[in-house]
């Protein structure tokens, strides 16, 4: 009877030794692709807070938050140690899986953030001796990627007799010039015209107002 109770206590402690293993060998393989974006995203939101640029809202720090999300998960993947070629080709898959996933939330919380400025004015200088009246706004062409069109709808002090150039300049809060493009404007005492613009440059998350001149 006590050789039964020693040999049932041998079974019973390989078999939890055994199970030991086993999720010891588990624990070593790639972490699942849904926890490794969860994790990614909780480091980019913590690396770049969500902030409200002036003009764009929150579409500079969402970007932000893309591109180093992206960064982790990837470089996760691509430090992943592969034992044979069915490993490798599950972690690749898992990876594309992963990176389509952060794409997907992304995509999602992008196109949300557009339409929350979509037709929002921007503010407006220019020079009184040459223009009486001046309105600005964004109209989103692309959601995913955040393009838009400044709609341009202004009115002259006097009338030009001849095709002249018409230049607008970003501004921040302090009126420091951040970028600046140019076009012609058409013999007329108004215009009313489109420009493209996006989010996702250097600058746009200091983007305050517009200057515009001719």
């Amino acid at each position: 009877m006590k050789q039964k109770k020693i040999m049932t206590t041998i079974f019973t402690a390989a078999i939890a030794l055994l199970g030991m293993v086993f999720v010891s060998c588990g624990g070593g393989s790639a972490a699942s692709g849904n926890s490794v974006v969860d994790d990614a995203v909780s480091a980019a939101e913590e690396a770049f807070p969500l902030d409200d640029s002036p003009v764009f809202g929150t579409l500079p720090s969402l970007f932000k938050q893309e591109l180093e999300a992206s960064t982790i998960v990837r470089k996760h993947f691509r430090e992943l140690k592969t034992e044979n070629t069915d490993e490798a080709i599950k972690n690749k898959q898992e990876g594309e899986e992963a990176e389509k996933s952060l794409n997907d939330m992304y995509k999602k919380k992008i196109a949300e953030a557009v339409d929350a400025i979509d037709g929002k004015a921007i503010n407006v200088e220019f020079d009184a001796s040459q223009i009486s009246s001046a309105n600005v706004t964004l109209k989103a062409t692309d959601k995913e990627r955040a393009y838009f069109n400044l709609v341009f709808d202004v009115t002259l002090t006097q009338p030009v007799n001849e095709e002249v150039s018409f230049k607008w300049e970003f501004m921040d809060a302090e009126g420091n010039v951040l970028e600046s493009y140019n076009d012609y404007i058409t013999p007329s005492d108004k215009f009313n015209n489109e420009w493209m613009v996006t989010a996702n440059l250097d600058w746009s998350s200091k983007f305050d107002h517009l200057f515009i001149k001719f």
